[in-house]
């Protein structure tokens, strides 16, 4: 759910019940599928999990694949929230062959929902959950399964930063490109998101972040949130659709390997231990330098300014909540074991 609270689900689904029947060319199976009924809504559910944005589940029958709509959270978790560069990036990797859901379409007419809103069809699958070793999902599959897993996940990312931006849309509205830019933009949001109270681990190692900003590389499109729980499955544990592309962004590769591997680093820290099959440092730099022809530096910075990135939008989420042991996130301490490891 939104951290900020939901939306009344009748509201939602009467005013999506108008806003297909109104568009069905738009919805996924065309304005029929084997007769000449319009679409209709059978079902509608709002999704487990997401804390950035709210989403809700759609259903239209046995016939027709369902719908995914994302809606601005209620409470933000950014000062801005514009689904077009979403929309832009899942509809231009789906293009290049990444297996993103598409068409994403746009709404912008708040009479529907009383905001704009992101429209995608629904891939059926399975989702892993945020904490891969607790999740029975992926606990149970054993190593060799695991590892299957984790490879798809590493060959999808490959994929990703193969999309063409130059000379695009891409290129004008997805943040980037360059590291001085990222820094400074995290740091602006550590400041409206902490207002003006930032937590001292993330005040110490935005500082490190700075002093230490690694010379520019090669700038390709970022998925930002690269996480096992943002990918779909099919029964054989293949990658069937990437997920949520909040955070897309124009930057080094390394931004997304630092996301990822900062977050294991993290949820080892937290939950004592890693899930068996999934490989280490070395092998998932060597997999992806081979899928993607290219070579990986400075990722000790790069897991340092992931691990920046994701407390700060803990914090925020926190400071929505009112969680009082917010300046106790154990989040704070992880970040600055992996500062001192990298220093």
């Amino acid at each position: 759910m939104a951290t900020g609270g939901r939306r009344d689900t009748a509201a939602l689904r009467a005013g999506l019940d108008r806003w297909v029947s109104e568009h069905p060319e738009l919805v996924p199976g065309g304005p029929a599928v084997d007769d000449d009924s319009a679409p209709q809504i059978t079902a509608l559910a709002h999704a487990q999990g997401g804390m950035a944005n709210e989403t809700v589940l759609v259903d239209l029958g046995p016939a027709r694949p369902g719908l995914v709509v994302r809606l601005p959270p209620i409470e933000p978790t950014f000062p801005d929230y514009d689904l077009a560069p979403q929309a832009l990036v899942q509809n231009a990797a789906a293009a290049s062959g990444v297996p993103a859901p598409a068409p994403a379409v746009v709404v912008t007419d708040p009479s529907y929902l009383g905001s704009h809103f992101l429209v995608m069809p629904r891939v059926p699958g399975d989702v892993p959950g945020p904490a891969p070793l607790l999740d029975p999902y992926v606990r149970k599959a054993g190593p060799a399964v695991q590892r299957l897993m984790h490879d798809g996940l590493i060959d999808v990312l490959a994929e990703v930063h193969a999309v063409p931006w130059r000379g695009t849309a891409l290129e004008e509205q997805l943040p980037g490109t360059g590291l001085r830019d990222a820094v400074d933009r995290w740091a602006a949001y550590v400041a409206w998101s902490s207002e003006g109270d930032p937590l001292p681990a993330l005040a110490e190692a935005l500082e490190w972040c700075a002093r230490h900003r690694p010379a520019e590389q090669e700038a390709v499109v970022l998925w930002g949130d690269v996480r096992l729980g943002n990918l779909v499955f099919d029964p054989e544990r293949r990658v069937r659709a990437v997920l949520d592309w909040d955070l897309a962004a124009i930057g080094p590769p390394e931004m997304d390997l630092g996301w990822h591997l900062g977050l294991e680093f993290m949820m080892e820290a937290l939950f004592g231990g890693r899930v068996p099959g999934f490989p280490g440092t070395l092998d998932v730099i060597e997999r992806y330098e081979g899928r993607s022809g290219r070579h990986v530096a400075d990722l000790d910075w790069h897991e340092v300014f992931a691990l920046v990135r994701a407390l700060a939008i803990n914090d925020r989420h926190q400071r929505i909540t009112g969680d009082p042991r917010r300046r106790e996130n154990p989040m704070g301490n992880v970040l600055l074991a992996r500062l001192e490891a990298a220093s």
